[in-house]
Protein backbone atom coordinates (compact mmCIF):
# COMPACT_ATOMS: atom_id res chain seq x y z
CA UNK A 1 0.00 0.00 0.00
CA UNK A 2 2.80 2.42 0.95
CA UNK A 3 4.58 1.63 -2.32
CA UNK A 4 1.42 2.39 -4.29
CA UNK A 5 0.97 5.69 -2.46
CA UNK A 6 4.61 6.60 -3.12
CA UNK A 7 4.23 5.81 -6.83
CA UNK A 8 1.06 7.90 -6.99
CA UNK A 9 2.86 10.84 -5.34
CA UNK A 10 5.75 10.50 -7.76
CA UNK A 11 3.41 10.51 -10.74
CA UNK A 12 1.58 13.53 -9.35
CA UNK A 13 4.86 15.37 -8.79
CA UNK A 14 6.07 14.47 -12.27
CA UNK A 15 2.84 15.78 -13.83
CA UNK A 16 3.12 19.00 -11.87
CA UNK A 17 6.75 19.43 -12.94
CA UNK A 18 5.85 18.90 -16.61
CA UNK A 19 3.05 21.45 -16.31
CA UNK A 20 5.44 23.99 -14.80
CA UNK A 21 7.99 23.37 -17.56
CA UNK A 22 5.29 23.88 -20.20
CA UNK A 23 4.17 27.12 -18.59
CA UNK A 24 7.76 28.31 -18.30
CA UNK A 25 8.40 27.66 -21.99
CA UNK A 26 5.25 29.58 -22.91
CA UNK A 27 6.24 32.47 -20.66
CA UNK A 28 9.72 32.54 -22.16
CA UNK A 29 8.52 32.49 -25.75
CA UNK A 30 5.28 34.47 -25.51
CA UNK A 31 4.34 36.10 -28.82
CA UNK A 32 1.34 36.96 -30.96
CA UNK A 33 0.94 33.18 -31.41
CA UNK A 34 0.70 32.64 -27.65
CA UNK A 35 -2.43 33.54 -25.71
CA UNK A 36 -4.94 32.10 -23.27
CA UNK A 37 -8.72 31.87 -23.04
CA UNK A 38 -10.42 31.89 -19.66
CA UNK A 39 -14.01 30.59 -19.74
CA UNK A 40 -16.72 30.04 -17.18
CA UNK A 41 -16.97 26.40 -18.24
CA UNK A 42 -14.42 24.38 -20.23
CA UNK A 43 -15.62 21.08 -21.74
CA UNK A 44 -12.39 19.10 -21.86
CA UNK A 45 -13.65 15.68 -22.98
CA UNK A 46 -15.14 12.53 -21.54
CA UNK A 47 -17.98 14.59 -20.13
CA UNK A 48 -15.67 16.56 -17.83
CA UNK A 49 -16.45 20.25 -17.35
CA UNK A 50 -14.03 22.57 -15.53
CA UNK A 51 -15.34 25.80 -14.03
CA UNK A 52 -13.40 29.04 -14.45
CA UNK A 53 -10.54 27.28 -16.24
CA UNK A 54 -7.98 28.76 -18.61
CA UNK A 55 -6.70 27.18 -21.83
CA UNK A 56 -3.18 28.25 -22.81
CA UNK A 57 -2.40 28.14 -26.55
CA UNK A 58 0.95 28.45 -28.32
CA UNK A 59 1.82 27.94 -31.98
CA UNK A 60 -1.57 26.44 -32.78
CA UNK A 61 -1.50 23.84 -29.99
CA UNK A 62 -3.03 23.61 -26.55
CA UNK A 63 -0.16 23.87 -24.08
CA UNK A 64 -2.01 23.46 -20.81
CA UNK A 65 -5.33 23.83 -19.01
CA UNK A 66 -5.18 25.83 -15.80
CA UNK A 67 -7.81 25.21 -13.16
CA UNK A 68 -9.66 27.93 -11.29
CA UNK A 69 -7.36 30.27 -9.36
CA UNK A 70 -4.23 29.46 -11.39
CA UNK A 71 -3.09 32.47 -13.40
CA UNK A 72 -1.76 32.35 -16.94
CA UNK A 73 1.99 32.83 -17.41
CA UNK A 74 3.26 36.37 -17.17
CA UNK A 75 3.15 38.23 -20.46
CA UNK A 76 0.48 36.02 -22.03
CA UNK A 77 -2.66 37.83 -23.19
CA UNK A 78 -5.84 36.37 -21.71
CA UNK A 79 -9.22 36.48 -23.43
CA UNK A 80 -12.03 36.36 -20.88
CA UNK A 81 -15.17 34.58 -22.08
CA UNK A 82 -18.44 34.61 -20.18
CA UNK A 83 -19.71 31.28 -21.43
CA UNK A 84 -18.54 27.84 -22.49
CA UNK A 85 -15.44 26.64 -24.33
CA UNK A 86 -15.22 23.31 -26.13
CA UNK A 87 -13.38 21.41 -28.81
CA UNK A 88 -14.55 22.07 -32.38
CA UNK A 89 -17.27 19.88 -33.85
CA UNK A 90 -16.42 17.25 -36.48
CA UNK A 91 -18.68 16.30 -39.41
CA UNK A 92 -17.98 12.76 -40.62
CA UNK A 93 -19.43 13.00 -44.15
CA UNK A 94 -19.46 16.33 -45.94
CA UNK A 95 -19.20 17.84 -49.40
CA UNK A 96 -18.33 21.44 -48.52
CA UNK A 97 -15.87 23.24 -50.77
CA UNK A 98 -15.65 20.35 -53.24
CA UNK A 99 -17.08 22.34 -56.18
CA UNK A 100 -18.58 19.14 -57.58
CA UNK A 101 -15.18 17.49 -57.87
CA UNK A 102 -16.15 14.67 -55.49
CA UNK A 103 -18.09 12.75 -58.13
CA UNK A 104 -17.69 11.52 -61.71
CA UNK A 105 -20.97 10.24 -63.17
CA UNK A 106 -19.12 8.51 -66.02
CA UNK A 107 -17.14 6.19 -63.75
CA UNK A 108 -18.61 3.60 -61.39
CA UNK A 109 -15.48 2.53 -59.54
CA UNK A 110 -12.90 5.13 -58.50
CA UNK A 111 -11.08 3.47 -55.57
CA UNK A 112 -7.94 5.55 -55.90
CA UNK A 113 -9.61 8.93 -56.31
CA UNK A 114 -8.03 11.26 -53.75
CA UNK A 115 -10.72 13.47 -52.20
CA UNK A 116 -8.08 15.84 -50.80
CA UNK A 117 -7.75 17.15 -54.38
CA UNK A 118 -11.38 18.30 -54.20
CA UNK A 119 -10.62 20.48 -51.15
CA UNK A 120 -10.94 24.18 -51.93
CA UNK A 121 -10.13 25.81 -48.57
CA UNK A 122 -11.12 29.32 -49.66
CA UNK A 123 -14.65 28.28 -50.60
CA UNK A 124 -17.48 30.24 -48.96
CA UNK A 125 -19.04 26.95 -47.72
CA UNK A 126 -16.56 26.88 -44.85
CA UNK A 127 -17.66 30.20 -43.36
CA UNK A 128 -21.10 28.69 -42.80
CA UNK A 129 -19.58 25.65 -41.09
CA UNK A 130 -17.47 27.82 -38.82
CA UNK A 131 -20.55 29.78 -37.77
CA UNK A 132 -21.90 26.52 -36.30
CA UNK A 133 -18.67 25.56 -34.52
CA UNK A 134 -17.51 22.94 -37.06
CA UNK A 135 -13.72 22.93 -37.34
CA UNK A 136 -13.02 19.65 -39.21
CA UNK A 137 -14.89 17.62 -41.81
CA UNK A 138 -14.41 14.33 -43.59
CA UNK A 139 -14.56 15.31 -47.25
CA UNK A 140 -16.43 12.45 -48.90
CA UNK A 141 -17.54 11.42 -52.40
CA UNK A 142 -21.09 12.15 -53.52
CA UNK A 143 -23.73 9.72 -52.31
CA UNK A 144 -24.34 8.33 -55.81
CA UNK A 145 -20.82 6.90 -55.99
CA UNK A 146 -20.45 3.11 -55.78
CA UNK A 147 -16.73 3.34 -55.01
CA UNK A 148 -16.06 7.04 -54.65
CA UNK A 149 -12.44 7.04 -53.56
CA UNK A 150 -10.44 7.82 -50.45
CA UNK A 151 -11.84 10.41 -48.05
CA UNK A 152 -9.77 13.20 -46.50
CA UNK A 153 -10.06 14.95 -43.13
CA UNK A 154 -9.67 18.70 -43.64
CA UNK A 155 -9.90 21.83 -41.51
CA UNK A 156 -12.57 24.44 -42.17
CA UNK A 157 -10.05 27.26 -41.86
CA UNK A 158 -6.41 27.63 -42.80
CA UNK A 159 -6.29 25.14 -45.68
CA UNK A 160 -4.84 22.27 -43.67
CA UNK A 161 -5.41 18.64 -44.68
CA UNK A 162 -5.38 16.85 -41.35
CA UNK A 163 -5.42 13.34 -42.82
CA UNK A 164 -5.12 12.73 -46.54
CA UNK A 165 -6.14 9.06 -46.61
CA UNK A 166 -8.85 8.53 -44.02
CA UNK A 167 -11.16 5.86 -45.49
CA UNK A 168 -11.93 3.95 -48.66
CA UNK A 169 -15.59 4.74 -49.30
CA UNK A 170 -17.80 2.01 -50.75
CA UNK A 171 -21.56 1.74 -51.16
CA UNK A 172 -23.95 -1.16 -50.83
CA UNK A 173 -26.97 1.15 -51.05
CA UNK A 174 -29.49 0.48 -53.80
CA UNK A 175 -29.40 4.15 -54.84
CA UNK A 176 -25.76 3.71 -55.92
CA UNK A 177 -26.73 1.00 -58.41
CA UNK A 178 -27.98 1.94 -61.88
CA UNK A 179 -29.37 -0.12 -64.72
CA UNK A 180 -27.13 1.60 -67.28
CA UNK A 181 -23.75 0.94 -65.72
CA UNK A 182 -21.96 -2.08 -64.28
CA UNK A 183 -22.50 -3.46 -61.72
CA UNK A 184 -26.29 -3.32 -61.77
CA UNK A 185 -27.04 -5.46 -58.69
CA UNK A 186 -25.90 -6.16 -55.13
CA UNK A 187 -24.47 -9.48 -56.28
CA UNK A 188 -22.48 -7.80 -59.03
CA UNK A 189 -21.19 -5.13 -56.67
CA UNK A 190 -20.10 -7.66 -54.05
CA UNK A 191 -18.36 -9.79 -56.69
CA UNK A 192 -16.49 -6.75 -57.98
CA UNK A 193 -15.48 -5.74 -54.45
CA UNK A 194 -14.34 -9.29 -53.65
CA UNK A 195 -12.13 -9.45 -56.73
CA UNK A 196 -10.52 -6.11 -56.04
CA UNK A 197 -9.82 -7.02 -52.41
CA UNK A 198 -8.25 -10.30 -53.50
CA UNK A 199 -6.00 -8.46 -55.97
CA UNK A 200 -4.46 -6.59 -53.00
CA UNK A 201 -3.73 -3.55 -55.15
CA UNK A 202 -4.28 0.16 -54.57
CA UNK A 203 -6.77 1.38 -51.99
CA UNK A 204 -8.55 -1.99 -51.90
CA UNK A 205 -5.24 -3.64 -51.10
CA UNK A 206 -4.62 -1.17 -48.26
CA UNK A 207 -8.08 -1.90 -46.87
CA UNK A 208 -7.54 -5.65 -47.11
CA UNK A 209 -4.21 -5.29 -45.28
CA UNK A 210 -5.84 -3.30 -42.49
CA UNK A 211 -3.95 -0.12 -43.40
CA UNK A 212 -6.98 1.85 -44.60
CA UNK A 213 -10.38 1.80 -42.86
CA UNK A 214 -13.53 1.61 -44.97
CA UNK A 215 -16.81 3.50 -44.85
CA UNK A 216 -19.61 1.40 -46.32
CA UNK A 217 -22.77 3.25 -47.20
CA UNK A 218 -25.98 1.36 -46.40
CA UNK A 219 -29.39 3.03 -46.29
CA UNK A 220 -31.64 0.27 -44.97
CA UNK A 221 -31.42 -2.51 -42.39
CA UNK A 222 -30.91 -5.26 -44.94
CA UNK A 223 -28.16 -3.19 -46.56
CA UNK A 224 -26.52 -2.80 -43.15
CA UNK A 225 -26.65 -6.56 -42.70
CA UNK A 226 -24.93 -7.05 -46.07
CA UNK A 227 -22.31 -4.45 -45.19
CA UNK A 228 -21.55 -6.02 -41.80
CA UNK A 229 -21.26 -9.50 -43.33
CA UNK A 230 -19.00 -8.17 -46.08
CA UNK A 231 -16.73 -6.39 -43.59
CA UNK A 232 -16.47 -9.48 -41.37
CA UNK A 233 -15.74 -11.77 -44.31
CA UNK A 234 -12.76 -9.65 -45.33
CA UNK A 235 -11.65 -8.46 -41.89
CA UNK A 236 -12.31 -4.82 -42.77
CA UNK A 237 -12.48 -2.11 -40.13
CA UNK A 238 -14.20 1.25 -40.29
CA UNK A 239 -17.85 2.34 -40.19
CA UNK A 240 -21.28 1.90 -41.70
CA UNK A 241 -22.73 5.15 -43.01
CA UNK A 242 -26.31 6.13 -43.64
CA UNK A 243 -28.95 3.84 -42.18
CA UNK A 244 -31.10 5.62 -39.61
CA UNK A 245 -32.06 2.35 -37.89
CA UNK A 246 -28.54 0.94 -37.58
CA UNK A 247 -28.96 0.73 -33.80
CA UNK A 248 -31.42 -2.14 -34.21
CA UNK A 249 -28.43 -4.18 -35.43
CA UNK A 250 -26.10 -2.84 -32.73
CA UNK A 251 -24.85 -6.24 -31.54
CA UNK A 252 -23.81 -7.32 -35.06
CA UNK A 253 -22.11 -4.00 -35.75
CA UNK A 254 -20.27 -4.15 -32.40
CA UNK A 255 -19.12 -7.73 -32.99
CA UNK A 256 -17.73 -6.69 -36.39
CA UNK A 257 -15.71 -3.93 -34.72
CA UNK A 258 -17.39 -1.22 -36.78
CA UNK A 259 -18.65 2.26 -35.99
CA UNK A 260 -21.67 4.09 -37.41
CA UNK A 261 -22.01 7.42 -39.19
CA UNK A 262 -25.57 8.72 -39.21
CA UNK A 263 -26.91 11.04 -41.86
CA UNK A 264 -28.14 14.30 -40.33
CA UNK A 265 -31.56 13.92 -38.76
CA UNK A 266 -34.30 16.23 -39.97
CA UNK A 267 -37.32 17.73 -38.24
CA UNK A 268 -40.07 15.16 -38.03
CA UNK A 269 -37.69 12.18 -38.09
CA UNK A 270 -39.52 9.10 -36.84
CA UNK A 271 -38.95 8.29 -33.19
CA UNK A 272 -37.92 4.71 -34.03
CA UNK A 273 -34.85 6.00 -35.88
CA UNK A 274 -33.94 8.36 -33.08
CA UNK A 275 -34.29 5.61 -30.45
CA UNK A 276 -31.97 3.38 -32.47
CA UNK A 277 -29.11 5.75 -31.64
CA UNK A 278 -29.58 5.03 -27.94
CA UNK A 279 -29.40 1.31 -28.75
CA UNK A 280 -25.97 1.85 -30.33
CA UNK A 281 -24.83 3.71 -27.23
CA UNK A 282 -26.03 0.89 -24.97
CA UNK A 283 -24.03 -1.59 -27.07
CA UNK A 284 -20.90 0.62 -26.81
CA UNK A 285 -20.74 1.14 -30.57
CA UNK A 286 -18.92 4.39 -31.47
CA UNK A 287 -20.92 6.68 -33.72
CA UNK A 288 -21.01 10.19 -35.09
CA UNK A 289 -22.95 12.31 -37.55
CA UNK A 290 -22.48 13.26 -41.15
CA UNK A 291 -23.54 16.68 -42.39
CA UNK A 292 -23.71 16.58 -46.21
CA UNK A 293 -23.43 20.35 -46.50
CA UNK A 294 -23.98 22.39 -48.56
CA UNK A 295 -27.05 20.22 -49.24
CA UNK A 296 -27.90 20.45 -45.53
CA UNK A 297 -27.62 23.44 -43.23
CA UNK A 298 -24.55 23.28 -40.95
CA UNK A 299 -26.83 23.58 -37.89
CA UNK A 300 -28.05 20.05 -38.74
CA UNK A 301 -25.01 18.55 -37.02
CA UNK A 302 -25.84 19.86 -33.55
CA UNK A 303 -29.59 19.49 -34.18
CA UNK A 304 -29.06 15.77 -34.85
CA UNK A 305 -27.43 15.25 -31.46
CA UNK A 306 -30.14 17.27 -29.71
CA UNK A 307 -32.89 15.25 -31.41
CA UNK A 308 -31.31 12.01 -30.20
CA UNK A 309 -31.12 13.39 -26.67
CA UNK A 310 -34.85 14.08 -26.73
CA UNK A 311 -35.31 10.42 -27.67
CA UNK A 312 -33.28 9.18 -24.69
CA UNK A 313 -29.59 9.52 -25.58
CA UNK A 314 -27.55 10.85 -22.67
CA UNK A 315 -25.81 14.20 -23.07
CA UNK A 316 -22.25 12.88 -22.61
CA UNK A 317 -22.64 10.33 -25.41
CA UNK A 318 -24.27 12.90 -27.68
CA UNK A 319 -21.37 15.29 -27.14
CA UNK A 320 -18.76 12.59 -27.81
CA UNK A 321 -20.53 11.82 -31.10
CA UNK A 322 -19.86 15.41 -32.18
CA UNK A 323 -16.27 15.52 -30.96
CA UNK A 324 -14.04 12.76 -29.59
CA UNK A 325 -15.89 9.71 -30.99
CA UNK A 326 -16.16 11.47 -34.33
CA UNK A 327 -12.41 12.12 -34.21
CA UNK A 328 -11.76 8.43 -33.51
CA UNK A 329 -13.93 7.29 -36.43
CA UNK A 330 -12.12 9.78 -38.67
CA UNK A 331 -8.75 8.50 -37.43
CA UNK A 332 -7.60 11.88 -36.12
CA UNK A 333 -8.09 11.42 -32.38
CA UNK A 334 -4.42 12.19 -31.73
CA UNK A 335 -4.96 15.75 -32.98
CA UNK A 336 -8.55 16.88 -32.36
CA UNK A 337 -11.79 16.07 -30.54
CA UNK A 338 -10.94 17.07 -26.97
CA UNK A 339 -9.49 20.04 -25.12
CA UNK A 340 -6.19 18.67 -23.82
CA UNK A 341 -2.50 19.53 -23.81
CA UNK A 342 -0.82 18.64 -27.09
CA UNK A 343 -4.01 18.75 -29.19
CA UNK A 344 -4.66 21.21 -32.00
CA UNK A 345 -6.18 24.44 -30.70
CA UNK A 346 -9.50 23.93 -32.51
CA UNK A 347 -11.78 25.65 -30.02
CA UNK A 348 -15.29 27.03 -29.95
CA UNK A 349 -16.59 29.70 -27.59
CA UNK A 350 -20.33 29.33 -26.94
CA UNK A 351 -22.78 31.70 -25.32
CA UNK A 352 -24.00 28.81 -23.13
CA UNK A 353 -23.89 24.99 -22.89
CA UNK A 354 -23.08 23.70 -26.42
CA UNK A 355 -25.90 21.15 -26.61
CA UNK A 356 -28.46 23.77 -25.62
CA UNK A 357 -29.93 24.81 -28.98
CA UNK A 358 -30.41 28.28 -27.56
CA UNK A 359 -26.63 28.57 -27.31
CA UNK A 360 -24.83 30.33 -30.15
CA UNK A 361 -21.26 30.39 -31.41
CA UNK A 362 -19.39 33.47 -30.20
CA UNK A 363 -15.96 32.69 -31.70
CA UNK A 364 -14.05 29.84 -33.33
CA UNK A 365 -10.30 29.15 -33.37
CA UNK A 366 -8.71 26.66 -35.77
CA UNK A 367 -5.08 25.74 -35.15
CA UNK A 368 -4.98 28.66 -32.72
CA UNK A 369 -6.06 31.23 -35.31
CA UNK A 370 -9.32 33.11 -34.98
CA UNK A 371 -11.51 31.84 -37.80
CA UNK A 372 -14.89 33.27 -36.84
CA UNK A 373 -16.21 36.01 -34.51
CA UNK A 374 -14.41 37.17 -31.40
CA UNK A 375 -11.92 39.97 -30.86
CA UNK A 376 -8.54 38.14 -30.93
Amino acid sequence: MMANLSNARLRSAASAALALLALHSVSSASSADTFAIQAERVHTGGGQVLKDATVVIADGKIVSILTAGVEAPQGVDVIEHEGDLSAGLIALQDFSGAKGENHDSTRTLMPDADLSHAYHPDHSDFERLLSEGITSIVLAPARASLVGGVTAVVKTHGGRVLKRRAHLQLSLASSSLRHDRFPTSYAGALTEFDERLESEQGAFGEAQAGKLPVVIRADSKHEVQRAVAFAQEHGLKGAIAGASRSGELAASIRDAGLGVIYRPFTLGMESRSLRSVALLAEAKVPFGFGLEAPLRHPASLRLSAAACMRAGLDAKTAWRALTEDAASIAGVESSVGVVAAGKDADLVLWSAEPLDLGSSVVAVYVDGLRAFGGDQ
